[in-house]
């Protein structure tokens, strides 16, 4: 019967649609989880910014991310049993070990400089590096991504020239250059552990980062109780702290599931678009503005992000 061979394949799609469908899908989850993490990275540094000028970074670091660990350990008890290899374990701990540097130097950086300059400037690495680690191991990028990372390089060449005048006098320490050398210093940390954390599988789950948050936690108490002054945060900057953990948390499991559903480049490139919201907040919360040609790098480091995720 033509006619009802017709109607099946018309209902029941081929292997080859039934493919292109769940790559379709793959992607579609990818971009969703990875700009559902630039919002939560937005707010969780803009909050770690804010609780950062009131303790160390070391102190709000260790702190909140002591807070995401429960969190996560919830979570791992709460889903499918996960079966984890050493090599999953050792991945994630190497992603914990370079994330607490990306973590640590960006806090310390928007302690002591504009938000809106030093979030740019650490998305524009954290998007661009993995870029270039996909190229080095043969992947081939499209002319728009090879833009976007040159774009990136121009961004921070503009924001590095920061006057030391400011628009508004703020109550903290405003130093613009270590503010940069910090931001860049992020980048390549948030980087590095994005691409260590493609090597864990899909069976280890979430025990990844728990693996990496046991790591961050040692370091940044250690440093909080050497060269911090104390741990925990002081009480001045436990609320800002506090939302700074839990939005990490949530943050952290959305980027592993997006860099495990779809291409790293594009996952840790839309997961870097976490400026528009801190530069948005500081915009609300601190009135922090730019000169006309600053606000041009700011752009350029967005877009940057934006071409580096085109095919």
């Amino acid at each position: 019967m033509p006619g009802a061979v017709g109607r099946a394949s018309m209902i029941t799609p081929t292997p080859c649609r039934r493919s292109r469908w769940s790559m379709l899908s793959g992607m579609t989850a990818t971009i969703a989880l990875a700009l559902s993490t630039s919002v939560l990275f937005g707010v969780g540094d803009f909050l770690g910014g804010v609780a950062t000028r009131r303790d160390s970074a070391f102190a709000v670091t260790g702190t909140s991310h002591m807070l995401s660990i429960v969190l996560l350990v919830i979570a791992v008890l709460v889903l499918p049993d996960a079966s984890p290899t050493a090599a999953d374990l050792g991945f994630g701990a190497l992603s914990g070990l370079l994330g607490v540097v990306g973590v640590l130097s960006l806090y310390a950086a928007l302690a002591v400089g504009r938000m809106s300059i030093v979030a740019p400037v650490s998305a524009a690495l954290s998007a661009a590096l993995p870029a270039l680690y996909d190229f080095a191991r043969g992947t081939t990028l499209s002319t728009l991504t090879i833009t976007g990372i040159g774009l990136a390089l121009v961004a921070i060449v503009i924001v590095s020239i920061a006057p030391e005048d400011q628009f508004h006098e703020p109550k903290h320490e405003y130093r613009p250059r270590k503010a940069l050398a910090l931001a860049v210093l992020s980048g390549i940390g948030f980087s590095g552990g994005f691409i260590a954390l493609s090597f864990t599988s899909a069976d280890s789950g979430l025990t990844p980062i728990v693996a990496a948050r046991v790591v961050s936690i040692i370091v940044s108490v250690v440093l909080a109780l050497r060269f911090g002054g104390g741990f925990p945060v002081d009480r001045t900057a436990l609320a800002p702290t506090i939302g700074a953990g839990l939005t990490d948390a949530i943050a952290n499991v959305t980027i592993l599931t997006a860099i495990r559903l779809g291409p790293l480049a594009i996952a840790t490139v839309l997961g870097s678009l976490f400026p528009v919201v801190v530069v948005a907040l500081a915009r609300v919360f601190l009135k922090e503005r730019l000169h006309v040609w600053q606000k041009f790098g700011v752009a350029a480091a967005v877009a940057a992000v934006l071409l580096s995720a085109m095919p």
